[in-house]
């Protein structure tokens, strides 16, 4: 019975990509071994205009949500609309089963990550952020969230080690730059 409702709820989620009706439906065809990324991680670093900044970053992540596999496609869309509706157990089982569909997927393991982390469960999330950097050593998402998660758990050290490997992947992140010196300010007396 349970997995009755399990590919229902995959059919229906592939109906809602089909009809248009979720969340900035990404083309297919990409993943996070695209050639095109180290071009606009080049340019991201380059950069001193906030705008062509955040140009390059919508531009990253989607290629990092992108896949050549309808089905994967659409868990991928189904797990992110769960999320923002807040069924983070629906989320989490959706986005478990691409990771076991596609255990390469990057983007997937940083998806369950971010859910987990909405849970509080930071270890699971932890577990999750390292696998997407074995993956994609600059995904920046994965290396901020692990700051985040280590503030939550009370790590100032640690939280400002991920906060600086996230700003150096990528820059053009004020909220996290603010953060991190805060946090060196607190743990080493000094900013970045």
């Amino acid at each position: 019975m349970k997995g009755r409702r399990f590919r229902a709820m995959v059919c229906f989620l592939a109906g809602l990509v089909v009809a248009g009706h979720l969340l900035q439906v990404a083309p297919l065809g990409a993943a996070q071994d695209d050639p095109r990324l180290d071009t606009l991680f080049r340019q991201l670093h380059e950069t001193l205009d906030d705008r062509l900044a955040l140009q390059l970053q919508q531009e990253i992540w989607t290629l990092w949500l992108q896949s050549d596999d309808p089905e994967l496609e659409a868990l991928m869309q189904g797990g992110r609309v769960l999320m923002v509706r807040g069924d983070h157990a629906g989320a989490v089982t959706v986005f478990s089963r691409l990771i076991e569909l596609a255990p390469d997927f990057a983007e997937a393991w940083n998806k369950r990550a971010t859910v987990h982390y909405l849970m509080g469960r930071f270890d699971d999330s932890i577990a999750d952020c390292m696998r997407v950097l074995e993956l994609e050593p600059r995904h920046f998402g994965a290396l901020s969230g692990l700051g985040l998660i280590h503030t939550a758990l009370g790590n100032p050290e640690t939280a400002l080690y991920w906060y600086r490997e996230a700003l150096k992947q990528n820059p053009h992140m004020p909220a996290i730059r603010e953060r991190a010196e805060e946090l060196a300010n607190e743990v080493e007396g000094e900013p970045v």
